[in-house]
């Protein structure tokens, strides 16, 4: 029985993403995320509470202005 062609061209297939690859073929930084997967979840709600208080910053400035 022959097997179905494959949709993608093998010479169009992404090749596997190393550990040490910085960027995704599409360009996403991974680094970021590897960094918010290794550590624990209460340290990532942590992380983005902050950035939160961040953001509320800087709106809170710029109507100031």
């Amino acid at each position: 029985m022959k097997e179905p062609d494959s949709p993608i061209p093998s010479s169009e297939k992404q090749p596997p993403m190393q550990n040490n690859t910085t960027y995704s073929i599409d360009g996403v930084d991974l680094t970021l995320i590897r960094w918010m997967l290794s550590i624990t979840p209460t340290e990532r709600l942590r992380v983005l509470q902050q950035n939160i208080q961040s953001l509320s910053r800087l709106i809170n400035e710029s109507t100031i202005s």
